[in-house]
């Protein structure tokens, strides 16, 4: 029986319509080559990658973020599928840097001919030998080869809000990527996820917890909720028997399985620090530390980052976050730097009366007020966040820590 050939695959990296269509009509005119019609980001390179098994990459370096780094994953982690960057005119003097990133070739656009670009992409498909099924020797990837992207938000001072930004910035991360998102109230006692998103659902971690060993796909989407902001939620447990009953053995296991799931699992760990919440923070690609700008929360943060070197965990794995900005005499960002030796990455203002009527209505700020600054300051977090973790970016300073003590900031 005769095996069918594969038409080659072009994948097009961006999210310019012009771009996009342009590219299609340079590519009508063939039988030969067939284009993947989807908007692809730098944050869904490799799902995307998963999904259509490209002969060709095609990037479009002027409305990508990240660019050179997006070259520089495909050529390390998929060198069998080579990449052209496409290039406004104005950006071709970067021609030499992109192909030292990585980048097979380039192409201006607008593209001079429509003949022109597909010869270029013709001359990076390797043709299959005579009688065999290109499909067949593609490389089979699966998504559970990909690390989801963890974050536990977690304060060792209480009242800073960890449970607002927990919420705010999963639905930001949903909006922002359009990808599927757990957000997990990791406080087994006093959880308040549910009642910031008006959730009346009996299900629970614990529903997770009793099944554990014998978890799949079904069995969590039958457990978990669907909020009507797109996320997904994994409430606390209902009652202390069931919270106090949570092992980090089992409560491990659990996460291992969410993570095969969930490409993006953000965890409210809130502020006490037992077994339980060391187990979220191990099990977390990024540690959102928020913190308030006084001088209790500047100090418990620098003591929190004292014993997550204890645990030996990176540096680049803690994220710094200001919540509640904006009140009279505040300590100054700049301070609070020197003391934790690390840059702070986003800064959100306060609005008590509108985190009061949030609480009280189960909608949160981003949803009720999407272009109120709270809600532009957690976009604006997600996105910083983001390049931390596709760069491996470290937010550590390099000057001389600053020793916080009982009269730091005493007049003298």
């Amino acid at each position: 029986m005769t095996k069918t050939i594969r038409q080659p695959v072009l994948l097009l990296v961006s999210t310019n319509s012009e771009l996009i269509e342009a590219t299609q009509q340079a590519l009508a005119g063939t039988e030969l080559l067939h284009l993947a019609e989807e908007q692809v980001s730098s944050r869904i390179l490799s799902k995307a990658i998963v999904n259509t098994q490209p002969d060709v990459v095609l990037l479009d370096f002027e409305n990508l973020k990240q660019p050179y780094f997006l070259v520089y994953k495909l050529a390390a982690e998929y060198p069998m599928f080579p990449s052209i960057a496409i290039l406004p005119e104005s950006k071709l003097e970067i021609a030499d840097r992109v192909v030292q990133a990585g980048a097979s070739a380039f192409v201006k656009f607008p593209f001079d001919s429509p003949a022109g670009l597909t010869t270029l992409i013709s001359e990076y498909i390797q043709s299959p030998e005579p009688g065999v099924d290109r499909a067949a020797v593609s490389p089979a990837f699966s998504l559970s080869e990909h690390p989801t992207n963890t974050i536990a938000v977690f304060s060792p001072k209480g009242g800073t809000g960890c449970s607002t930004v927990a919420t705010n910035f999963a639905i930001a991360l949903h909006k922002t990527f359009k990808e599927d998102v757990l957000l997990l109230d990791g406080k087994h006692l006093f959880g308040h996820i549910a009642l910031y998103l008006n959730l009346l659902s009996g299900n629970s971690i614990t529903d997770l917890i009793s099944q554990v060993g014998m978890l799949d796909q079904q069995l969590i989407n039958q457990v978990v909720v669907k909020h009507k902001s797109g996320i997904h939620v994994l409430p606390s447990p209902n009652s202390v028997e069931g919270a106090q009953g949570i092992t980090p053995e089992d409560l491990y296991s659990v996460l291992q399985d969410l993570h095969q799931v969930y490409p993006n699992i953000i965890i409210d760990v809130g502020s006490h620090l037992d077994e339980n919440t060391v187990t979220y923070l191990d099990s977390s690609d990024r540690i959102l530390l928020v913190l308030n700008p006084d001088l209790a929360s500047m100090r418990d943060a620098k003591q929190f980052i004292k014993i997550c070197e204890n645990l030996s965990y990176p540096k680049e794995k803690i994220v710094a976050v200001l919540n509640q900005i904006g009140k009279k005499e505040e300590v100054k960002k700049e301070e609070i730097e020197k003391v934790l030796q690390m840059k702070i990455v986003g800064s959100i203002p306060t609005d008590e009366e509108l985190a009061l009527s949030c609480v009280n209505d189960g909608v949160p700020v981003i949803q009720k007020k999407p272009r109120h600054p709270i809600s532009k300051a957690i976009t604006d977090l997600v996105e910083e966040v983001d390049f931390i973790i596709q760069t491996g970016k470290s937010e550590q300073l390099e000057n001389e820590a600053i020793e916080v003590t009982e009269d730091y900031y005493m007049p003298t």
